[in-house]
Order: C-alpha cells, then sequence, then structure tokens
C-alpha cells in the first residue's frame, strides 16, 4: 500500500502540470491506483488524506480505460482522489506515462487536474503579501508559476510589475515622518533619486536603517530599485532567471526584516528603538 511521502504520492501532491516525474522502471496506471496522498480538502477547508481510484464508470455505463496505449507503461489514465476525511470532496487527475530513448527512461506527468495544483512555490508568505497591493499579489504567483516552468521573460516581467507599489511601500515604512531617522532615511532616498550616486546612498542611508537592515539593507533597498528599469530584451532566458531569483529572495528578506523589526518595536517599545511607520 502507498502511503503519503512516497514519491508517486509527492507527484499528485506537488508536481505542476506537464512536469517529468521519470524513474528507471516502469510505472503503470495499476501503480496510482489506490495511491495515498494529501491534498487540501476545500469542504474541510485544510488538508487531508485522499486516496487515489481510477472510476470503474463514466457514468453513461461506458468504462473510461486507464490505458489507452500498446504497452502497460504508455498510457493516458483519469483517476479521481477522494478525501478521507469527509467522504464527498474530490479530485480529477490526468495523468500521462510514457517512455523515452534517454534517462530516466520511464516518465509520468499530469496533463489535467481540477481543480489546479497550487505548488508552494505559489503561496505567498503573510509579511511579503502586505507589502503587496491586489494586482502585486497576482503578479507575484504569476512570477512564481513561470519560475517552475523556467521561463526567464515572463517571470523578469511578472516581478518588475509585482514590486513597484512593494518597493514604495518599504520606503514609505522607512521613511517615517515621525522620527528623525525616518526623516533622514527620506532625505537620503530623495538625493539618490536625483544623482544617482550609489556609494554615496548607502553611506547616508546605513545609520538610519533598523539594526537587522544595517548590514545590507540599503544596498538591498537599490537593487530592487534598479531591477525596476531592467531591459529584459537586452537579456537572455538564462539572465532573465538569475535576476528574477535575486529580486524574490531579497524582496522576501527585506519584507521580513521590516515585519520583524515591526513586532518587536510593537512589543517592547523600547526607548530610542527605531521606529518604523507602521508600527
Amino acid at each position: 500500500m502507498n502511503t503519503p511521502g512516497s514519491s508517486l504520492s509527492q507527484f499528485i501532491e506537488e508536481y505542476p502540470l506537464y512536469s517529468r516525474f521519470g524513474t528507471d522502471q516502469p510505472i503503470e496506471a495499476a501503480d496510482l491506483d489506490n495511491l495515498a496522498f494529501n491534498f487540501f480538502c476545500q469542504r474541510e477547508k485544510e488538508v487531508q488524506p485522499f486516496r487515489l481510484t481510477i472510476p470503474s464508470s463514466n457514468g453513461n455505463g461506458i468504462h473510461p480505460p486507464a490505458q489507452l496505449h500498446h504497452s502497460a507503461e504508455e498510457f493516458t489514465g483519469i483517476f479521481t482522489g477522494v478525501c478521507q476525511s469527509c467522504g464527498e470532496y474530490k479530485i480529477t487527475v490526468v495523468v500521462n506515462g510514457a517512455s523515452t530513448e534517454d534517462p530516466p527512461r520511464y516518465f509520468i506527468r499530469k496533463i489535467g487536474q481540477d481543480p489546479a495544483p497550487e505548488s508552494p512555490a505559489v503561496k505567498l508568505p503573510d509579511d511579503l503579501a502586505i507589502f503587496l497591493d491586489d494586482d502585486g499579489r497576482e503578479c507575484y504567483r504569476k512570477a512564481l508559476i513561470n519560475l517552475e516552468f523556467n521561463y526567464g521573460a515572463g517571470t523578469l516581467a511578472y516581478f518588475k510589475k509585482a514590486i513597484v507599489n512593494g518597493i514604495e511601500r518599504i520606503i514609505e515604512t522607512l521613511s517615517n515622518p515621525y522620527s528623525e531617522a525616518g526623516s533622514k532615511f527620506a532625505e537620503a532616498f530623495n538625493s539618490y533619486k536625483q544623482d544617482g550616486q550609489r556609494t554615496k546612498f548607502i553611506e547616508d542611508a546605513t545609520p538610519y536603517l533598523p539594526e537587522t537592515l544595517k548590514e545590507h539593507g540599503a544596498a538591498i533597498l537599490l537593487v530592487l530599485h534598479d531591477a525596476l528599469s531592467l531591459s529584459i530584451q537586452e537579456l537572455t532566458e538564462k539572465e532573465c532567471i538569475k535576476k528574477s531569483k535575486d529580486i524574490d529572495s531579497l524582496f522576501r528578506y527585506m519584507t521580513r526584516k521590516i515585519i520583524a523589526e515591526i513586532q518587536e518595536t510593537s512589543q517592547k517599545k523600547v526607548n530610542g528603538k527605531y521606529f518604523l511607520r507602521y508600527s
């Protein structure tokens, strides 16, 4: 009996459409029948154990074949996953099995799923989502989906659209007019927008950043700000992927540090502690 956590279970739970799951041994439709896996139950609003089966009938007395090709490892099967908790919520997965001359020789892939799979990679952390508007969150998700498939230009285009509002909110947060540090930071950033002197901005702004951002914060902010003016047409797909990953990592780092500072400030209210605008 298969159990959640096995490789095939992970394939059903996490793999995006058309992403190959390859092995050196043939995978047949029967290997997926009665497979246990975990999935989000819309009825119970939480992740529950599911079990995959091949439907015996489509309602018209016709038995949909799990195997449409000439060999066991080459098939197209329509499977139903049933929640083992409520017994009512179901998902449908269409799986295609095939073989190739290149290793790994055998593979399966999902060519259809209802509801559509959502990889953990496209779920935005709360501290990141706070700094994005609705359009920004949607663009960020689309960027991460494109990144899963290594679509460099599409990924970078969506990231650029996503972080426009996010960068403005980060700057607004750090530029609190009711604190001396915030006012000094705002002055340094306004000067940078006029003269474009990166080193001068880092030197002027760093003393007025929260402690956790003093080491890299100013430089990271410049990288994110300058990313908005990147010309996708002048970059290769590989370069777009690299810059996209940098944007994702740095934006997550900045928002996580800022939220942590806000929470610490609001909890402790230490005299002289850097005061952030949304605290």
